[in-house]
């Protein structure tokens, strides 16, 4: 019995069965909605920043008139953090950061993101989930994968036949791996075909973004099917082996993430929001006291000159930087327990198959945390940039002209270099180990194929 006959046997098995078509055509059917769905999203995201853009430039055009008669114009600027090319592909976890910040000059670091955190903190928001191609991928495809191949070696055990076919002039090892590559053939490549298919449909736009796509499906239908040959090797009974499938998919993708979630918040908890915002609140309190008492004791300096500038307006933004520099503690030690608890998550996430391709889809689809974090550092660096420029009108003594306002630098994100395609090839590569120990698992236990 040659490799070529027991893959043929099994392609014309699985393709005799009226299942694989249900199964297929319902995993179009889903994957068809998640694309539209991702696409809807894209639209609204879009016709949002559009809004955002407009509303920015109709305060950039009203704000001209006030050119010098006051030290320094710079009007309230909203940055955007666009979709990315493959953002169709997952959108749930893109509303877990925010895509647009409020900059306003000579305000504190705490009020950019405040109003748009206000939202994603909502707990309503938080779970109210979206049906995305990463969902399908992430939960649906391994049913698909299971269903098919859950009896990979328990149906020739119920029928008694295990042992005749083992006694043709096959390996045990060879025949389980030529009939779990032949079904992975005829259900995985089908499925990756639908999925990727429908990724482009959706918009996604990246010739690199859908190679990457591909790759993790395959992966990950791999390690699923790597799953089914593990169970082939034990399970004596197709109903055992059916039970057994189910158990495993409730366990890596349902149970094993929530519970390891549930046990770094318990290790690292995540800094608290209110918190930050109660301590915030009492310091500017106290730092307003602060300086006013400052300003009733200092005595008036006597000038030579009176200033273009006057000197009131200098010391407003002195309490400016001393405000920023009592709240600089507050923020530097919220951000390190955050970036603490995310570096944790991180090195969990490579233990976890489930976890390691949903963080994959997000890096492929541009709404990872790494994007979305380098949106909020480069808004902080436009902001400290628009301070600056106020500082420099006031150390010149001269107010801003219009050809200086008409100069003012425009918000534009920079997508961070090679941060994402890091975090995939290492999601990959946790998930090709995850497959090469359960295939060197189930080796171990091919003697156990023969046993009735």
């Amino acid at each position: 019995m040659s490799s070529l006959s027991v893959a043929g046997h099994e392609v014309r098995r699985l393709l005799r069965d009226r299942a694989l078509p249900t199964l297929l055509t319902l995993l179009l059917a889903l994957a068809a909605y998640a694309a539209w769905n991702g696409r809807a999203w894209v639209e609204q995201r879009n016709a949002a920043i559009g809004v955002i853009q407009l509303e920015e430039q109709h305060t950039h055009d009203r704000s001209r008139v006030f050119v010098g008669k006051a030290p320094s114009v710079l009007p309230r600027v909203q940055p955007v953090l666009p979709p990315a090319a493959m953002a169709s592909v997952s959108i749930g976890q893109a509303e877990a950061y925010p895509y647009t910040a409020d900059v306003v000059a000579l305000g504190d670091r705490t009020q950019l993101f405040r109003n748009v955190w206000a939202d994603i903190g909502n707990p309503a928001a938080r779970a109210a989930g979206r049906f995305d191609l990463a969902f399908v991928i992430v939960f649906l495809l391994p049913l698909v994968i299971l269903a098919a191949s859950y009896d990979l070696w328990a149906r020739e055990r119920e029928r008694g036949i295990a042992a005749l076919v083992l006694s043709q002039p096959v390996a045990a090892g060879r025949l389980i791996a030529v009939k779990a590559l032949a079904r992975g053939a005829v259900v995985l490549l089908p499925a990756g075909v639908i999925l990727v298919g429908a990724a482009a449909w959706s918009g996604a736009e990246s010739l690199a973004g859908l190679g990457l796509l591909s790759l993790v499906i395959l992966a990950y239908g791999g390690f699923w099917l790597a799953v089914a040959v593990l169970i082939g090797c034990f399970a004596r009974r197709t109903t055992e082996a059916a039970i057994a499938a189910g158990g495993v998919w409730l366990l890596i993708v349902v149970m094993a993430p929530s519970l390891t979630l549930a046990a770094v918040n318990l290790a690292v908890p995540p800094p608290s929001q209110m918190q930050l915002a109660t301590d915030v609140k009492a310091r500017l309190a106290a730092t307003a006291r602060q300086q006013t008492l400052h300003r009733r004791s200092a005595s008036t300096a006597v000038r030579s000159s009176t200033p273009v500038i006057p000197d009131h307006v200098r010391e407003a933004y002195a309490d400016l930087l001393a405000t920023d520099l009592d709240l600089a503690p507050l923020i530097e030690s919220h951000e390190r327990a955050q970036d603490a608890r995310r570096r944790v998550l991180d090195n969990v996430r490579l233990l976890m198959p489930a976890v390691a391709v949903q963080d994959a889809l997000d890096r492929i689809a541009g709404s990872d945390a790494d994007r979305a974090l380098a949106f909020q550092d480069q808004v902080h660096a436009f902001w400290q940039a628009r301070r600056l420029l106020h500082k420099a009108y006031l150390d010149r003594d001269a107010p801003q002209t219009l050809a200086e306002y008409e100069a003012l630098p425009r918000f534009r994100f920079v997508e961070p270099a090679g941060v994402g395609r890091r975090g995939v090839r290492a999601d990959l590569a946790a998930l090709l180990a995850a497959t090469l120990i359960l295939l060197i698992a189930a080796g171990s236990m091919r003697r156990r194929l023969a046993a009735p």
